[in-house]
Protein backbone atom coordinates (compact mmCIF):
# COMPACT_ATOMS: atom_id res chain seq x y z
CA UNK A 1 0.00 0.00 0.00
CA UNK A 2 1.49 3.37 -0.97
CA UNK A 3 0.78 6.26 0.90
CA UNK A 4 -1.28 7.91 -1.76
CA UNK A 5 -3.58 5.15 -0.95
CA UNK A 6 -5.47 6.71 2.52
CA UNK A 7 -5.09 3.83 4.59
CA UNK A 8 -8.32 3.63 6.86
CA UNK A 9 -5.94 2.99 9.91
CA UNK A 10 -2.90 4.01 10.89
CA UNK A 11 -1.53 2.37 14.03
CA UNK A 12 0.99 4.16 15.66
CA UNK A 13 3.85 1.82 16.78
CA UNK A 14 4.92 -1.88 15.89
CA UNK A 15 4.97 -3.92 18.86
CA UNK A 16 3.49 -6.79 19.77
CA UNK A 17 0.45 -5.12 20.49
CA UNK A 18 0.00 -2.41 17.70
CA UNK A 19 1.01 -5.05 15.21
CA UNK A 20 -1.69 -6.87 16.79
CA UNK A 21 -3.57 -4.28 15.88
CA UNK A 22 -2.15 -4.15 12.11
CA UNK A 23 -2.89 -7.80 11.89
CA UNK A 24 -6.71 -7.51 13.00
CA UNK A 25 -7.66 -4.84 11.52
CA UNK A 26 -6.01 -5.39 7.88
CA UNK A 27 -7.67 -9.26 7.98
CA UNK A 28 -10.79 -7.43 8.86
CA UNK A 29 -10.39 -5.71 5.23
CA UNK A 30 -9.33 -2.06 6.54
CA UNK A 31 -6.43 -0.42 4.88
CA UNK A 32 -3.57 -0.49 7.28
CA UNK A 33 -0.54 1.81 7.93
CA UNK A 34 2.05 1.42 10.89
CA UNK A 35 4.06 3.88 11.40
CA UNK A 36 7.37 3.06 13.19
CA UNK A 37 10.14 5.41 14.28
CA UNK A 38 12.80 2.57 14.64
CA UNK A 39 11.58 -1.08 13.92
CA UNK A 40 9.39 -3.78 14.68
CA UNK A 41 9.62 -4.86 18.71
CA UNK A 42 12.08 -1.93 18.91
CA UNK A 43 10.57 -0.87 22.53
CA UNK A 44 9.63 -3.26 25.21
CA UNK A 45 8.66 -5.87 23.03
CA UNK A 46 12.15 -6.48 22.29
CA UNK A 47 13.40 -7.66 26.16
CA UNK A 48 9.85 -9.31 27.31
CA UNK A 49 10.31 -12.75 27.52
CA UNK A 50 6.53 -13.27 26.82
CA UNK A 51 5.18 -15.20 29.67
CA UNK A 52 1.61 -16.19 29.70
CA UNK A 53 0.22 -17.29 32.78
CA UNK A 54 -2.86 -15.77 35.10
CA UNK A 55 -2.54 -16.96 38.28
CA UNK A 56 -1.06 -14.05 39.25
CA UNK A 57 -1.61 -10.56 41.08
CA UNK A 58 -1.75 -8.42 37.71
CA UNK A 59 -5.04 -10.06 37.01
CA UNK A 60 -6.13 -8.73 40.00
CA UNK A 61 -10.10 -9.40 40.26
CA UNK A 62 -12.47 -11.53 38.46
CA UNK A 63 -13.11 -8.92 35.64
CA UNK A 64 -9.57 -8.32 34.69
CA UNK A 65 -8.90 -12.18 34.97
CA UNK A 66 -11.69 -13.14 32.80
CA UNK A 67 -9.39 -11.23 30.37
CA UNK A 68 -6.27 -12.93 31.38
CA UNK A 69 -7.95 -16.00 30.61
CA UNK A 70 -9.47 -14.36 26.86
CA UNK A 71 -5.70 -13.54 26.55
CA UNK A 72 -4.56 -17.42 26.41
CA UNK A 73 -7.20 -18.83 24.48
CA UNK A 74 -6.80 -15.69 21.82
CA UNK A 75 -2.70 -16.43 21.49
CA UNK A 76 -3.27 -20.30 21.49
CA UNK A 77 -5.33 -19.89 18.39
CA UNK A 78 -3.63 -17.16 16.78
CA UNK A 79 0.13 -18.59 16.88
CA UNK A 80 -0.01 -21.41 14.30
CA UNK A 81 -2.09 -19.31 11.32
CA UNK A 82 0.70 -16.61 12.55
CA UNK A 83 3.23 -18.83 11.86
CA UNK A 84 1.54 -20.46 8.64
CA UNK A 85 0.84 -16.55 7.34
CA UNK A 86 4.27 -15.62 8.30
CA UNK A 87 6.61 -18.25 7.79
CA UNK A 88 8.38 -17.34 11.29
CA UNK A 89 8.92 -19.57 13.55
CA UNK A 90 8.11 -17.49 17.26
CA UNK A 91 9.18 -20.06 19.96
CA UNK A 92 5.98 -21.01 21.17
CA UNK A 93 5.42 -23.32 23.55
CA UNK A 94 2.74 -24.74 26.35
CA UNK A 95 3.39 -25.96 29.72
CA UNK A 96 1.80 -26.33 33.15
CA UNK A 97 2.11 -23.42 35.54
CA UNK A 98 3.06 -22.90 38.77
CA UNK A 99 2.89 -19.86 41.12
CA UNK A 100 5.00 -21.21 44.00
CA UNK A 101 4.78 -19.91 47.74
CA UNK A 102 8.60 -20.11 49.02
CA UNK A 103 7.83 -18.61 52.61
CA UNK A 104 4.96 -17.51 54.91
CA UNK A 105 3.91 -14.55 53.27
CA UNK A 106 4.00 -15.64 50.00
CA UNK A 107 2.04 -18.60 50.69
CA UNK A 108 -0.91 -16.13 52.42
CA UNK A 109 -0.84 -14.08 49.48
CA UNK A 110 -0.94 -17.32 46.99
CA UNK A 111 -3.81 -18.71 48.91
CA UNK A 112 -5.67 -15.61 49.35
CA UNK A 113 -5.50 -15.20 45.70
CA UNK A 114 -6.76 -18.53 44.57
CA UNK A 115 -9.85 -18.85 46.55
CA UNK A 116 -11.55 -16.27 44.09
CA UNK A 117 -9.17 -16.80 41.03
CA UNK A 118 -10.30 -21.03 40.94
CA UNK A 119 -14.04 -19.16 40.50
CA UNK A 120 -13.00 -17.47 37.08
CA UNK A 121 -10.09 -20.51 35.96
CA UNK A 122 -8.83 -24.30 36.15
CA UNK A 123 -6.51 -23.57 39.01
CA UNK A 124 -5.96 -25.48 42.02
CA UNK A 125 -3.25 -25.64 45.53
CA UNK A 126 -0.70 -28.30 45.36
CA UNK A 127 1.09 -29.48 48.28
CA UNK A 128 4.93 -29.39 48.61
CA UNK A 129 5.62 -33.18 47.67
CA UNK A 130 2.82 -32.54 44.46
CA UNK A 131 4.75 -29.28 43.15
CA UNK A 132 8.03 -31.29 43.31
CA UNK A 133 6.71 -34.15 41.63
CA UNK A 134 6.25 -32.12 38.60
CA UNK A 135 9.75 -30.03 39.36
CA UNK A 136 12.48 -31.95 41.22
CA UNK A 137 14.37 -29.10 40.81
CA UNK A 138 12.68 -26.39 42.88
CA UNK A 139 13.70 -26.24 46.84
CA UNK A 140 12.59 -28.67 49.55
CA UNK A 141 11.49 -25.52 51.47
CA UNK A 142 8.31 -24.67 48.79
CA UNK A 143 5.38 -24.63 50.82
CA UNK A 144 3.20 -25.07 47.59
CA UNK A 145 2.04 -23.81 44.72
CA UNK A 146 -1.23 -22.78 42.76
CA UNK A 147 -1.36 -24.89 39.81
CA UNK A 148 -2.93 -23.80 35.99
CA UNK A 149 -2.87 -27.00 34.00
CA UNK A 150 -2.02 -24.50 30.68
CA UNK A 151 0.08 -21.79 30.68
CA UNK A 152 1.89 -20.40 27.50
CA UNK A 153 5.27 -18.41 26.21
CA UNK A 154 6.15 -16.85 23.23
CA UNK A 155 9.15 -14.35 22.47
CA UNK A 156 7.71 -10.84 22.41
CA UNK A 157 10.09 -9.94 19.51
CA UNK A 158 9.30 -12.83 17.33
CA UNK A 159 5.59 -12.57 18.00
CA UNK A 160 5.30 -9.24 17.04
CA UNK A 161 7.56 -9.73 13.20
CA UNK A 162 4.72 -13.06 13.22
CA UNK A 163 1.82 -9.92 13.60
CA UNK A 164 3.34 -7.40 11.60
CA UNK A 165 4.66 -10.18 8.05
CA UNK A 166 0.92 -11.36 8.67
CA UNK A 167 -0.75 -8.12 8.28
CA UNK A 168 1.33 -7.27 5.50
CA UNK A 169 0.39 -10.46 3.78
CA UNK A 170 -3.53 -8.67 4.13
CA UNK A 171 -2.20 -5.60 2.72
CA UNK A 172 -0.52 -3.51 5.78
CA UNK A 173 2.29 -1.65 5.14
CA UNK A 174 4.97 -0.47 7.89
CA UNK A 175 6.11 3.06 7.27
CA UNK A 176 9.54 4.46 9.02
CA UNK A 177 8.77 7.59 10.71
CA UNK A 178 8.33 9.39 13.98
CA UNK A 179 3.99 11.05 14.63
CA UNK A 180 4.37 14.87 15.13
CA UNK A 181 0.81 14.85 16.06
CA UNK A 182 -2.58 14.61 14.67
CA UNK A 183 -4.70 16.37 11.59
CA UNK A 184 -8.72 17.12 13.27
CA UNK A 185 -11.57 18.48 11.51
CA UNK A 186 -13.46 19.75 14.60
CA UNK A 187 -13.56 16.78 16.37
CA UNK A 188 -13.01 14.38 14.00
CA UNK A 189 -9.47 12.72 13.08
CA UNK A 190 -8.52 13.30 9.29
CA UNK A 191 -4.92 12.71 9.39
CA UNK A 192 -1.66 12.26 11.22
CA UNK A 193 1.41 14.64 10.86
CA UNK A 194 4.97 13.00 10.74
CA UNK A 195 8.64 14.11 9.88
CA UNK A 196 8.25 14.15 5.95
CA UNK A 197 4.34 15.50 6.33
CA UNK A 198 0.89 14.25 6.46
CA UNK A 199 -1.23 11.05 6.34
CA UNK A 200 -4.92 11.52 5.81
CA UNK A 201 -7.08 9.02 7.31
CA UNK A 202 -9.79 8.38 9.32
CA UNK A 203 -8.79 6.23 12.32
CA UNK A 204 -5.45 6.52 14.25
CA UNK A 205 -4.84 3.81 17.11
CA UNK A 206 -2.11 4.88 19.27
CA UNK A 207 0.13 2.07 20.54
CA UNK A 208 2.97 3.85 21.66
CA UNK A 209 3.81 1.64 24.47
CA UNK A 210 5.88 3.89 26.95
CA UNK A 211 6.32 6.88 25.10
CA UNK A 212 2.56 6.81 25.14
CA UNK A 213 2.18 10.17 27.57
CA UNK A 214 3.19 12.03 24.40
CA UNK A 215 0.38 12.26 22.88
CA UNK A 216 -1.18 13.97 25.32
CA UNK A 217 -0.75 17.56 23.69
CA UNK A 218 -2.15 15.82 20.33
CA UNK A 219 -5.23 14.85 22.26
CA UNK A 220 -5.98 16.83 24.97
CA UNK A 221 -6.42 13.75 27.42
CA UNK A 222 -3.59 13.55 29.40
CA UNK A 223 -2.72 9.60 28.40
CA UNK A 224 -1.61 8.20 32.23
CA UNK A 225 0.98 5.78 31.56
CA UNK A 226 4.44 6.00 32.91
CA UNK A 227 7.75 4.64 31.69
CA UNK A 228 8.26 1.31 34.19
CA UNK A 229 11.89 0.34 34.00
CA UNK A 230 12.78 -3.73 34.28
CA UNK A 231 15.30 -6.04 33.98
CA UNK A 232 15.56 -9.90 33.90
CA UNK A 233 18.44 -12.09 33.19
CA UNK A 234 18.80 -15.01 30.46
CA UNK A 235 20.47 -17.84 31.97
CA UNK A 236 22.73 -20.52 30.64
CA UNK A 237 21.70 -23.38 33.17
CA UNK A 238 23.14 -26.81 32.85
CA UNK A 239 20.41 -28.74 34.14
CA UNK A 240 17.06 -30.12 32.24
CA UNK A 241 14.73 -27.68 30.89
CA UNK A 242 11.71 -26.97 33.43
CA UNK A 243 8.93 -29.29 32.98
CA UNK A 244 6.51 -26.09 33.91
CA UNK A 245 6.39 -22.37 34.25
CA UNK A 246 6.75 -20.86 37.66
CA UNK A 247 7.00 -17.83 39.27
CA UNK A 248 6.78 -16.54 43.04
CA UNK A 249 4.99 -13.37 43.86
CA UNK A 250 8.19 -12.12 45.78
CA UNK A 251 10.85 -13.97 43.32
CA UNK A 252 9.30 -13.72 40.10
CA UNK A 253 9.28 -16.00 37.05
CA UNK A 254 11.77 -18.74 35.92
CA UNK A 255 11.15 -19.72 32.46
CA UNK A 256 12.72 -22.15 30.43
CA UNK A 257 12.52 -21.39 26.76
CA UNK A 258 13.16 -23.06 23.87
CA UNK A 259 16.10 -21.29 22.60
CA UNK A 260 17.92 -22.67 25.56
CA UNK A 261 18.26 -19.80 28.02
CA UNK A 262 16.73 -19.94 31.57
CA UNK A 263 14.46 -16.56 31.70
CA UNK A 264 14.43 -14.73 35.53
CA UNK A 265 13.04 -11.54 36.16
CA UNK A 266 12.01 -9.38 36.52
CA UNK A 267 12.87 -6.18 38.45
CA UNK A 268 10.10 -3.70 38.83
CA UNK A 269 7.26 -7.25 37.75
CA UNK A 270 7.52 -8.85 40.95
CA UNK A 271 4.25 -8.64 42.88
CA UNK A 272 5.87 -7.50 46.06
CA UNK A 273 8.29 -4.78 44.15
CA UNK A 274 7.28 -1.30 44.75
CA UNK A 275 6.66 -0.18 41.01
CA UNK A 276 7.10 3.52 42.32
CA UNK A 277 11.07 2.91 42.16
CA UNK A 278 11.34 1.57 38.83
CA UNK A 279 10.10 4.36 37.27
CA UNK A 280 11.47 6.61 35.07
CA UNK A 281 11.20 10.14 33.50
CA UNK A 282 9.47 10.24 30.06
CA UNK A 283 12.77 11.96 28.27
CA UNK A 284 15.01 9.34 30.00
CA UNK A 285 12.85 6.34 28.55
CA UNK A 286 12.42 7.94 25.09
CA UNK A 287 16.11 8.87 24.53
CA UNK A 288 17.50 5.29 25.96
CA UNK A 289 14.87 2.87 25.52
CA UNK A 290 17.27 -0.02 26.91
CA UNK A 291 19.60 1.47 29.42
CA UNK A 292 22.52 0.21 31.06
CA UNK A 293 21.93 -2.93 32.93
CA UNK A 294 22.30 -2.57 36.68
CA UNK A 295 25.02 -4.86 38.77
CA UNK A 296 22.98 -4.41 42.10
CA UNK A 297 19.95 -5.90 40.07
CA UNK A 298 21.77 -8.78 38.05
CA UNK A 299 23.25 -10.35 41.95
CA UNK A 300 19.22 -9.62 43.39
CA UNK A 301 17.90 -11.67 40.08
CA UNK A 302 20.18 -14.27 40.70
CA UNK A 303 20.07 -14.75 44.32
CA UNK A 304 16.11 -14.99 44.32
CA UNK A 305 16.41 -17.56 41.19
CA UNK A 306 18.59 -19.32 43.30
CA UNK A 307 15.92 -19.48 46.50
CA UNK A 308 13.76 -21.03 44.26
CA UNK A 309 15.75 -23.03 42.55
CA UNK A 310 19.20 -23.90 44.51
CA UNK A 311 20.78 -24.96 40.94
CA UNK A 312 20.97 -21.77 39.52
CA UNK A 313 24.08 -21.09 41.03
CA UNK A 314 26.01 -23.38 38.78
CA UNK A 315 24.45 -21.39 35.90
CA UNK A 316 26.34 -18.37 34.03
CA UNK A 317 24.55 -15.08 32.95
CA UNK A 318 24.15 -15.42 29.05
CA UNK A 319 22.47 -11.71 29.04
CA UNK A 320 21.02 -9.10 31.01
CA UNK A 321 18.23 -7.21 29.22
CA UNK A 322 16.71 -4.35 30.41
CA UNK A 323 13.65 -2.36 28.81
CA UNK A 324 10.65 -0.05 29.31
CA UNK A 325 7.29 -0.98 30.17
CA UNK A 326 3.69 1.41 29.63
CA UNK A 327 2.60 1.39 33.12
CA UNK A 328 -0.73 2.54 33.38
CA UNK A 329 -1.76 4.42 36.47
CA UNK A 330 -4.47 1.06 37.81
CA UNK A 331 -1.36 -0.98 36.05
CA UNK A 332 -4.60 -1.96 33.60
CA UNK A 333 -4.28 -1.17 29.57
CA UNK A 334 -6.23 1.86 27.87
CA UNK A 335 -8.28 0.22 24.51
CA UNK A 336 -10.44 1.91 23.03
CA UNK A 337 -11.76 5.73 22.28
CA UNK A 338 -9.60 8.96 23.08
CA UNK A 339 -12.84 10.14 25.09
CA UNK A 340 -13.69 13.62 23.02
CA UNK A 341 -12.12 12.50 19.60
CA UNK A 342 -13.99 10.64 16.97
CA UNK A 343 -11.70 8.35 15.14
CA UNK A 344 -8.85 8.31 18.27
CA UNK A 345 -8.22 5.17 20.17
CA UNK A 346 -5.85 4.34 22.73
CA UNK A 347 -3.92 0.52 22.73
CA UNK A 348 -1.36 1.08 25.84
CA UNK A 349 -0.23 0.53 28.91
CA UNK A 350 -0.39 -2.72 29.73
CA UNK A 351 2.28 -2.81 32.46
CA UNK A 352 3.12 -6.28 32.55
CA UNK A 353 0.66 -7.83 30.15
CA UNK A 354 1.56 -6.56 26.86
CA UNK A 355 2.21 -9.95 25.67
CA UNK A 356 -0.26 -11.67 27.22
CA UNK A 357 -2.73 -9.19 26.18
CA UNK A 358 -1.71 -8.49 22.64
CA UNK A 359 -4.32 -10.93 20.69
CA UNK A 360 -6.83 -10.38 22.90
CA UNK A 361 -6.18 -6.36 22.49
CA UNK A 362 -6.33 -6.57 18.66
CA UNK A 363 -9.62 -8.98 18.71
CA UNK A 364 -10.78 -5.25 20.84
CA UNK A 365 -9.91 -2.99 18.90
CA UNK A 366 -11.27 -4.55 15.57
CA UNK A 367 -14.28 -4.75 16.97
CA UNK A 368 -14.34 -1.18 18.22
CA UNK A 369 -13.54 -0.07 14.94
CA UNK A 370 -15.48 -2.20 12.50
CA UNK A 371 -18.54 -3.09 15.13
CA UNK A 372 -18.52 -0.24 17.38
CA UNK A 373 -18.59 -3.04 20.37
CA UNK A 374 -16.94 -5.47 21.82
CA UNK A 375 -18.02 -8.95 20.39
CA UNK A 376 -16.52 -11.01 23.50
CA UNK A 377 -19.70 -11.13 25.76
CA UNK A 378 -18.34 -12.84 28.78
CA UNK A 379 -15.54 -10.02 29.11
CA UNK A 380 -16.06 -6.54 30.22
CA UNK A 381 -14.51 -3.94 27.68
CA UNK A 382 -15.12 -1.39 30.31
CA UNK A 383 -12.32 -2.26 31.93
CA UNK A 384 -10.25 -0.56 29.75
CA UNK A 385 -12.07 2.25 28.58
CA UNK A 386 -9.89 5.71 28.57
CA UNK A 387 -12.87 7.51 29.81
CA UNK A 388 -12.54 6.08 33.53
CA UNK A 389 -9.40 8.77 34.21
CA UNK A 390 -11.39 11.61 33.46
Amino acid sequence: MSLNQNPDVVVVGAGAVGTSCAYHLAAAGLKVLVVEQDRVAAGSSTCATGAMYSISADFNDADYLRWGVRGHHSTKAIVPVLEDLSGVRTGYQCRPAMRLAVDDEEERQVRADLEWQAEVMNTRWLDPDDVRAIEPAITPEVRGAAFEPEALQVPADRLSHAFMRSAERFGAALFPSTITGLERRGDRVVGVTHKQGTIACDNVVLAMGASAALASKWLGYAVPVRPLRGERLMLRWPSQPLQAILSTPRRGHLISRLDGYLSVGSTGGRDFDDRENWIVGQDEAVADPHPEPSPEAREELLRRATEVLPTVKYATVGQHITGIRPLSRDTRPLIGAVPGIEGAYLATGHTHRGIHLAAATGELVRDLLVHGRSLQPSCDPALFDPARFL
